[in-house]
């Protein structure tokens, strides 16, 4: 039993992804021939209703209408469609991916010995196989919709979530700067162009970061510029001593009460490869900026702190 409570974890939480996506679906309207109207905020894509996305999933060539209707309307500059679009993307590459491992997992559990059971191990057992039944069902409905996502639209995730960056999404913004192209390292390789759109990104998307009084940009660039950081963004910027006190010592200003010990040793070992004018300098330009964008604000309460950048809200 102790194998069967660890398998139905992980199945269940692969399968739960899908349930999202019906939380994804935006109204299309078409207004005439002119195209698509999909609101204007990310406030408004919280507002579908998971019920009935579910029941509504389209066929496989309404599907491709989707993404095609999502795509147009984010070219346009729709910060909505733009954003229901990269994590649309996101969950199609990320069921697709755990198909496989769900069908072992699945096996494994379904060839369970259940002699010897006791009788509401058994029950319990029914109930984990009907839960996934139920799931999988689910999956399989919503799976529709990422089939109108063929290869050539799945290769678009990159750009989706740079265009949705560009537009001021936070979580696209701080993904995009994380792990730039290499989010999708496998179409990275068919377009090495990324990488140059990736540094050209950079700047405009760190200033907007910046003055958004984004916390989550402050602790990937003070981890992008230490010393010893590896990634893309790193090797964007470079190695910078003056920036990596920067934000180190924006990112101690904000810190909650935990955080300030250790903080304080990294500032101490960073102040020792500067000048006295040029620490003087970034201390400044960090006090600044703390009361100007950030506005005296803790990151006690920012979220996404604490998690992987790339792990979308469902919401």
């Amino acid at each position: 039993m102790r194998k069967i409570h660890l398998i139905v974890p992980l199945i269940l939480l692969a399968l739960a992804g899908a349930y999202w996506l019906g939380r994804s679906q935006p109204r299309l309207a078409r207004s005439g021939a002119e195209g698509v109207d999909v609101g204007a905020s990310v406030e408004a894509a919280g507002r579908w209703d998971p019920e009935r996305a579910l029941s509504a999933v389209p066929g496989r060539g309404a599907a491709r209408g989707y993404f095609a209707e999502l795509q147009a309307a984010a070219d346009a500059g729709d910060l909505t469609a733009s954003t229901r679009l990269y994590r649309s993307l996101d969950l199609c590459h990320r069921l697709r991916a755990s198909d496989w491992s769900n069908a072992l997992l699945a096996n494994e559990l379904l060839e369970a010995q259940t002699r010897g059971m006791t009788p509401t191990e058994l029950e319990n057992y029914r109930a984990q196989l009907d839960g996934i039944e139920s799931r999988k069902r689910n999956a399989q409905r919503i799976n529709e919709r990422c089939a109108g996502a063929d290869a050539a639209t799945l290769d678009t995730l990159v750009p989706s979530m740079r265009r949705a960056a560009q537009l001021g999404e936070p979580h696209a913004r701080a993904c995009y700067l994380a792990m730039g192209p290499g989010f999708d390292g496998r179409a990275l390789a068919r377009h090495p162009e990324w990488l140059d759109q990736f540094r050209g990104s950079v700047p405009g998307l760190i200033d907007a970061g910046m003055a958004a009084g984004d916390w989550t940009v402050v602790n990937i660039l003070r981890n992008a510029y230490q010393p010893d950081a590896g990634g893309l963004l790193a090797g964007v910027l470079g190695p910078d001593p003056a920036r990596h006190f920067r934000y180190l010592k924006l990112y101690r200003l904000g810190a909650g009460p935990g955080d300030i010990a250790a903080l304080d040793q990294q500032l101490a070992v960073a102040a020792a490869r500067l000048s006295p004018e040029q620490r003087s300098e970034a201390e400044n330009w960090a006090e600044t900026t703390f009361r100007r964008d950030f506005n005296g604000r803790s990151s006690v309460d920012a979220p996404g702190l604490d998690r992987d950048p790339c792990v979308f809200p469902q919401d």
